[in-house]
């Protein structure tokens, strides 16, 4: 059989390198050639991994803001993990920059999914991608095992701090929803079934109408007006000005009270001869150099020492050596020799600066072990040396928060300001006839604090140590709170932020709407970049039987590879998964004058030797 046709001469054609794709698909499948550039449709194990990927990922925003929020307590996580390994290391300052870096990468491996996404590229990733985020999983559940174990109050200033930040987080959420809907939209108009596309647009639709109506159930306290603004709230400084002085020393109550404090919060114990003193550990290995003075006793317990072995140690170095709050080096250097040379001070001291300046005295008394004489009656020490000291100077009873645990109100030296140590309901209060109570933030609720102000019951909170917490208990009502920084928290004249009713109304209304305009902007644009101006179910009939061709020829083409028929360089499960080959241009120019095709019979060229001329082919 004989015949013609002919062919077209074409001048060569130069493939132009996309830089902008070939890292995309290089940093996240390792696929660094053109040729391995996909666009056929995901695998089930693609879109499986990115999945999983997706929900390591919100676990790592979950870790990345929890990090964050610690800032509040990290020097509480500190310290137990000394009291446990003995050894001081700045744990905070070791874990945030870790998440920090673990967040960029997962955030990273986001950008190039979502980039894949928008170019139609297949969702391939690498198997060192998914070893590290298979370790990044098991990272974050061992994280979440020890800090439940070692420090689980961390995990209620995250809910407050959902509670503080609400209003601006849902901003945020939106935000990212809406911007990600460029993405979503894409996949969407590209499903093949009418039920899928619908099941995706309910589930989307369902998605962003729950994240808009979300305000009805954030409580900020922060949203009030200025007239129902409660007034400042006392401060406590716990152990002195601890953030920017030595803990439990003179130098620490005095810098403190230069901060115009309400009161000084400490701990009181009873040396081995009766005398007491503050401190707070168990032992004096964080805060002094008890290993040097005393190392074959440096691990006893404090009340197994005399007061005038206690008044050889230095409480002052550590501060500079451990630096447990990255304030060491503003210290004023005028006020570092003073630091430095830090006893551990008696009661006595503390009462001291108290009656100077006329301020509230707050401490536990923390019983000695058995080995002590007073190991039974450290309260009653206590007590005699506040009377004391209360008959032979000004200093009067009444400046004391004498804090009662449970029912027991034996011991309490007359005069004093009974405090309970709790939250226990207002009937209980006033059964006993007290009117103040000490807490810790993650022993209270809002509902707690608000019985209290309106049966007239004071609250102090403790601990206390950043701004945004502080203007959490501000907004509730809170008359007092306990705080490391009151370097930070006395300046502040007013909450980090605070908006009325009507404002954050007119502010929750309108991102709203104009996220949902948005959405139905970027819709209708996806409509019309994939389809372009005329749309038609006949359209979109044709579009799915091609999917559906396409796919049938990979069954078919993955079936001959299988049985060894065709080359396996287009092996769907191999390096080159999902990869489509295009046969290269050639220009007929490159063939020589005759040329014939071996194992086809009877087709002959005729040379034309001009170019952009056609070739007789017979």
């Amino acid at each position: 059989m004989k015949g013609k046709m002919t062919v077209s001469h074409a001048k060569f054609q130069y493939y132009r390198h996309n830089y902008c794709l070939v890292c995309m698909t290089g940093l996240l499948g390792c696929r660094w050639h053109r040729y391995q550039q996909s666009t056929r449709d995901n695998r089930k194990r693609d879109m499986l991994w990115f999945t999983l990927f997706t929900l390591i990922f919100l676990f790592i925003i979950f870790y990345f803001y929890f990090w964050l929020i610690s800032e509040e307590g990290y020097n509480e996580m500190e310290w137990y993990m000394f009291k446990r390994l003995k050894v001081w290391l700045p744990w905070y300052s070791i874990l945030l920059p870790l998440t920090c870096t673990v967040f960029g990468y997962f955030l990273l491996i986001m950008v190039l999914y979502l980039c894949h996404i928008g170019h139609g590229h297949q969702l391939y990733i690498h198997i060192v991608h998914l070893v590290f985020m298979l370790l990044s999983l098991a990272g974050c559940i061992v994280m979440t095992i020890l800090l439940n174990q070692l420090w689980n109050t961390q995990f209620h200033a995250v809910f407050l701090s959902l509670q503080m930040f609400g209003p601006f987080l849902h901003i945020g959420v939106v935000v990212i929803m809406t911007a990600l809907m460029w993405f979503i939209s894409h996949s969407w108009y590209k499903l093949s079934s009418r039920l899928l596309q619908l099941v995706w647009l309910v589930v989307v639709l369902g998605g962003m109408i729950g994240l808009y109506i979300s305000p009805l159930y954030i409580h900020c306290p922060c949203i009030t007006s200025s007239a129902s603004m409660p007034p400042k709230p006392r401060l406590f400084a716990h152990r002195g000005a601890e953030g920017v002085a030595p803990e439990n020393t003179v130098a620490a109550f005095r810098e403190a009270v230069k901060f115009g404090v309400f009161g000084l919060e400490s701990d009181v114990r009873i040396s081995f001869d009766g005398e007491p003193f503050i401190y707070h550990d168990d032992t004096f290995l964080r805060t002094t150099n008890v290993k040097e003075v005393f190392p074959d006793r440096a691990g006893q317990d404090v009340s197994l020492f005399n007061i005038s072995e206690i008044k050889r140690l230095n409480a002052g170095n550590w501060f500079f050596e451990q630096d447990p709050f990255r304030t060491a080096d503003s210290v004023p250097d005028r006020d570092q020799e003073i630091y430095r040379n830090q006893s551990v001070p008696l009661l006595t001291e503390l009462l001291d600066i108290s009656a100077a300046n006329d301020t509230m005295v707050m401490f536990d008394v923390r019983q000695p072990v058995e080995a002590s004489p007073f190991h039974k009656n450290a309260t009653q020490q206590v007590v005699q040396t506040l009377l004391s000291y209360s008959n032979l100077t000004s200093w009067k009873l009444s400046k004391l928060y004498w804090l009662v645990r449970e029912e027991d109100q034996a011991g309490s030296p007359p005069g004093a300001v009974q405090v309970y140590a709790g939250a226990p309901p207002v009937s209980l209060l006033e059964q006993l006839n007290m009117s103040t109570v000490n807490v810790g933030f993650d022993k209270v609720d809002a509902d707690r604090i608000q019985a209290y102000i309106r049966s007239n019951i004071s609250s102090n909170i403790y601990v206390v140590d950043t701004p945004w917490f502080f203007s959490y208990f501000w907004c509730l009502g809170a008359s007092s709170i306990t705080t490391r920084r009151i370097e930070q928290l006395a300046g502040l004249q007013d909450p980090v932020w605070s908006l009325t009713d009507s404002s954050y109304l007119i502010m929750w209304v309108a991102v709203d709407i104009l996220s949902a305009v948005i959405i139905i902007i970027i819709f209708v644009v996806q409509r019309i970049r994939l389809f372009g101006t005329s749309f038609s179910p006949e359209s979109v009939s044709l579009t799915s039987a091609r999917r559906a061709r396409n796919y049938r020829s990979r069954t078919m083409k993955e079936k001959l590879l299988r049985e060894g028929i065709i080359d396996p360089v287009d092996d769907p499960e191999g390096p080159g998964a999902g990869v489509v080959n295009h046969p290269a241009a050639y220009s007929m120019s490159s063939l020589p004058a005759s040329a014939s095709f071996s194992g086809v019979s009877g087709i002959h060229i005729t040379p034309v030797t001009q170019p952009n001329q056609k070739y007789e082919v017979e």
